[in-house]
């Protein structure tokens, strides 16, 4: 099974919590979320390969520090000019300035694509090396684990599509196909009931898998609160512990909170006046 990983960039990360993180805050997080996804690929037997698809050189050189220490290949995508790693004298020189081993290219293209056109361009060059089945993994899942990978293979078929749902939006936090392009992408909101859709139109029916680790993608302030609130120990809830902002966002929500009640008894008390008086 080939694994593959969207990330947009590090820079404009997560732009929904603008309001409650600073860009460097939300870069931080978009790194540890990543980290957290990573390992818990990197963990499983199950996955032959790994390609991380970008547009953004930050990324890649990101990723590429796990390519020293995993024997799953791990490589970089760029969905605009389709140039993927190879051991050409040229890329080996690439990777000695980034420090990735060889096989591992950085993006050149800067250009950033649509989630859609990545997936399709990803799983067509995964055909060409004869990939049968792929699973998209988005970056932003920190609670996923081997074993949430592994129940979603272990319900999986060939030819097949078996999904995970976010639990916020209907959106798509999973998607294994046998073989890669068995069907369209269509992310986004309400993706997954599309997903399912396009399955049962090639007369297959769909497994909807819904575990703790797949359901919950973070990209707004209630998703960190649910993160904060579930408590399981990953990279992403040891960075808003150590930073601080888990304890600012608990004064804010604690302050919030008060101001709400306090509105709450004044429109009371002043309801009663009104009776009364």
């Amino acid at each position: 099974m080939q694994v593959v990983v969207p990330v947009k960039s590090f820079n404009n990360a997560k732009k929904r919590l603008a309001t409650v993180l600073t860009a460097q805050q939300r870069c931080a997080l978009m790194k540890h979320m990543l980290d957290d996804v990573l390992s818990a690929i990197v963990a499983t037997r199950e996955v032959e390969g790994i390609t991380v698809v970008t547009s953004d050189a930050e990324v890649a050189q990101w990723v590429a520090r796990y390519a020293h220490d995993i024997k799953t290949p791990l490589r970089a995508f760029d969905p605009g000019s389709h140039q993927v790693g190879s051991n050409s004298a040229g890329s080996n020189e690439i990777n000695r300035k980034t420090g990735a081993k060889p096989g591992f290219a950085p993006v050149n293209n800067l250009a950033e694509a649509g989630l859609c056109h990545a997936y399709n361009a990803v799983a067509a060059d995964l055909l060409t090396r004869g990939a049968s089945t792929m699973l998209l993994l988005p970056a932003d899942i920190p609670l996923v684990t081997k074993a949430d990978i592994q129940a979603l293979l272990a319900v999986h078929t060939c030819p097949g599509v078996s999904l995970a749902a976010a639990g916020s939006d209907g959106g798509t936090n999973a998607l294994l196909v046998s073989p890669p392009d068995i069907i369209a992408p269509a992310f986004g909101e309400n993706s997954c009931q599309h997903h399912s859709a396009y399955a049962r139109e090639q007369g297959l029916e769909p497994v909807v898998l819904n575990t703790a680790g797949l359901n919950l993608d973070i990209d707004t302030l209630e998703d960190i609160h649910a993160l904060l609130a579930a408590n399981r120990e990953c990279a992403t809830l040891a960075y808003l512990l150590d930073s601080g902002i888990a304890t600012e966002l608990e004064k804010s929500a604690a302050v919030g909170h008060l101001q709400s009640t306090k509105f709450q008894q004044n429109g009371l008390q002043n309801q009663t006046n009104r009776q009364v008086g």
